[in-house]
């Protein structure tokens, strides 16, 4: 079982209900053991706790944690320690660089979305564990564009979605799942999964291949393959 901390306990989405969601996806794909934080800037200050997970994922898109919280995350993640990032997560940590360098495409000045609505998720690396078989889906969700590139960052695009101008977006094709490096440990970015609060549809969620990439994501990133 891949141990599992998940981070939550604010965001502008509505993680009172996303963070049970994916604690649930999760352990019932019999992969994972799950343990929750809403409180992570306290309990990320236990360096030697840390040292049990294989997988972080962030729903967490809050206040600025303190400073050892932010050195004991870093220095895990960069030993090897795999890390989630869920839609907004993208948001979070204005100014904090390491967290922007795990990332890579962050929710910045310049960076918005049009309206929720369907879309199809093409995926654009058939070769990559997280996708290999996956065909492309259809999606209900919001379409983030404009991701703003920082720190010179490398990264993949494991799959994208055309922003149509007619429900708001870009006209371009936007990234909607991404992984990068943070020297040992391996990031994945899912982009999708919007729950706004007091929208009564979890639609963003329930689409099989929302949930088989973040599955595998979360696989990839702890052990470096997809069982």
């Amino acid at each position: 079982m891949i141990k599992t901390l998940l981070i939550s306990g604010a965001n502008n989405h509505d993680w009172e209900r996303a963070t049970p969601y994916c604690k649930k996806l999760l352990e019932q794909s019999g992969k994972f053991s799950v343990t929750v934080t809403e409180n992570p800037s306290e309990m990320l200050e236990n360096a030697q706790e840390l040292k049990n997970y294989q997988l972080f994922f962030s729903d967490y898109n809050g206040a600025m944690w303190s400073e050892t919280a932010k050195a004991n995350f870093e220095n895990a993640v960069k030993n090897g320690t795999g890390l989630v990032i869920l839609h907004a997560a993208d948001n979070a940590f204005p100014g904090w660089v390491e967290y922007e360098k795990m990332v890579g495409l962050l929710w910045r000045e310049g960076t918005g979305h049009g309206r929720f609505h369907q879309f199809k998720v093409e995926i654009v690396d058939h070769n990559h564990p997280i996708t290999q078989g996956i065909d492309d889906f259809m999606q209900w969700d919001e379409l983030y564009h404009k991701l703003v590139h920082m720190h010179n960052v490398p990264y993949q695009v494991l799959a994208q979605a055309y922003s149509a101008s007619d429900t708001g977006g870009t006209g371009n094709y936007e990234p909607m799942m991404v992984i990068t490096q943070y020297g040992q440990g391996r990031i994945f970015h899912q982009v999708l999964g919007h729950i706004w609060k007091g929208q009564e549809e979890m639609q963003a969620f329930e689409s099989n291949g929302f949930q088989q990439t973040l599955i595998r994501g979360c696989e990839w990133v702890a052990t470096g393959k997809v069982s």
